[in-house]
């Protein structure tokens, strides 16, 4: 009786918790609209750049990708989400979430729960619209290379499935690192640039930085956006040398691994 009854009391304050953040996330303006954008800054984005690309461009970028290319500007939208989620209680209104839940762990969880959801659920809409853009702006005729547009994979393709629903798996991770991060740094502009560090600052230094090929390759291996995107890849040899699911597995390993050490700084630091 006294284990079922601990039970019921545990759901209960898990609930609550899940409850609470969704409140604060739908009610907060800012923080909705930044949801939306999500979805709506990946379609347009894409749509802008499949007009914008070039038959010559396909060696780089395959078709597919290129109707995924959205993803770059959406995962800003996801981190800073995860990011508003965890930090807009920072410094005043934690110690308040903490007194009505002083289950750090349960808070730990409500966070990650609530942000893992309304990414998911703006991350769907948005890969699959911007599969559906891409593919409409470059199956038709591209006036730069005057050709009736590039070959796209069959509807009924894996490969163009399994790219569609990794991109959707990358956003929902890039959200969870964000949220890893942010339970760290406690401060929403140092989260954001931490986080667009960890994703952007690899690949921007294999653009500036003149290397190998052998070190350009075990910096996109070990990068979490050129990783991670590596799903994406249906033909040649994608954003970086390495399997599909391989890529993932590496962002999913900075997101656990964020997630452990913010985690561990909630339960043990001061609020």
């Amino acid at each position: 009786m006294a284990a079922d009854r601990a039970g019921r009391m545990t759901a209960a304050g898990a609930a609550r918790a899940v409850h609470g953040e969704w409140t604060k996330l739908r009610t907060v303006p800012g923080q909705l609209w930044t949801v939306v954008s999500l979805t709506g800054a990946m379609v347009a984005f894409t749509a802008l750049i499949a007009a914008s690309a070039e038959e010559g461009q396909s060696g780089v970028l395959a078709p597919t990708a290129l109707s995924l290319s959205g993803v770059y500007l959406a995962q800003t939208a996801a981190a800073l989400v995860a990011i508003a989620v965890v930090c807009g209680e920072y410094p005043r209104m934690i110690r308040t979430t903490l007194a009505a839940n002083p289950r750090r762990t349960t808070v730990f969880l409500a966070k990650a729960a609530v942000t893992a959801t309304a990414v998911l659920a703006a991350a769907l809409p948005a890969v699959l619209g911007s599969l559906a853009a891409g593919r409409a702006v470059l199956s038709g005729p591209s006036e730069a290379s005057g050709s009736s547009g590039f070959p796209q994979l069959p509807l009924a393709s894996a490969e163009l499935w399994r790219a569609t629903l990794g991109t959707v798996v990358y956003l929902l991770l890039v959200a969870l690192l964000s949220v890893g991060v942010a339970l760290v740094v406690r401060h929403a502009a140092a989260a954001v640039g931490a986080v667009m560090a960890l994703l952007y600052g690899p690949y921007l230094a294999t653009l500036i930085i003149t290397m190998p090929e052998h070190v350009l390759h075990r910096v996109q291996k070990f990068s979490p956006m050129t990783a991670g995107l590596a799903v994406q890849t249906t033909t040649g040899p994608g954003t970086a040398p390495l399997a599909p699911w391989t890529g993932i597995a590496v962002l999913a390993a900075y997101a656990g691994g964020a997630l452990v050490v913010g985690w561990a700084v909630l339960r043990r630091r001061d609020a």
